[in-house]
């Protein structure tokens, strides 16, 4: 096969057109394998899909459900994939990744429950003197302050984080802004929060050949 390879002579030495039998191990040539399905490259340049794209795997598949139901538990994914933690910063450490996914869930779980102990009942109209009138129940205010601090904290946390994994993946796949120039981000974590988080979740994973879960 052409191949060059080294010949110890015997100690007798040996006659021109002689012929003599050696040990031979022939080499073999490593060749890097392609990819036989390169369909779940991610592309560079561009997302997968659109921002509205959220049915693309059905109404009932998992990402879809996490991004409106529970957007945080679905966002803990996607920073896991993006090896960050959980505030959105890029993780030092793998066992810092590593550990995202369950304090974001934490961190959830904690606000709903959180928001159960304090939940404020919705004012109601009644009737009242031959006029309707909104009633608001009789909660102390401290109640009520707390009710709205833990809501708010818990928006400002998403929209941050969101608006900070946005950003990453655009940085990892390239990807330019198209509007909203300097603040795109941001905005499409404010006004498009599900959305954003499901667009995610569907750049960094392919759900055509990997199982969706929604909660791990």
């Amino acid at each position: 096969d052409d191949q060059t390879f080294s010949v110890t002579v015997p100690p007798e030495g040996v006659t021109k057109g002689q012929m003599i039998t050696v040990p031979f191990t022939p080499t073999m040539k490593v060749v890097e394998a392609e990819p036989m399905n390169n369909r779940s490259a991610t592309p560079l340049g561009h997302w997968k899909d659109g921002l509205c794209d959220c049915c693309k795997f059905g109404c009932f598949h998992p990402h879809l459900w996490n991004a409106w139901c529970f957007t945080a538990v679905l966002m803990g994914q996607v920073l896991t994939r993006m090896k960050m933690n959980w505030l959105g910063d890029a993780a030092l450490e793998e066992t810092e990744w590593r550990s995202t996914f369950r304090k974001t869930l934490y961190v959830a779980i904690g606000y709903f429950v959180l928001r159960t102990a304090f939940h404020v009942p919705p004012a109601t109209v009644q009737f009242v003197n031959g006029h309707y009138e909104e009633v608001f129940p009789d909660v102390p205010i401290w109640k009520i302050i707390i009710h709205k601090v833990l809501i708010l904290t818990f928006a400002i946390y998403v929209l941050t984080v969101l608006t900070k994994l946005r950003r990453a993946a655009r940085a990892k796949y390239s990807i330019p802004e198209e509007r909203c120039l300097g603040c795109e981000d941001l905005c499409c974590s404010l006004w498009c929060t599900p959305c954003t988080a499901a667009q995610l979740a569907r750049q960094t994973a392919d759900y055509e050949v990997q199982h969706a879960q929604c909660c791990t």
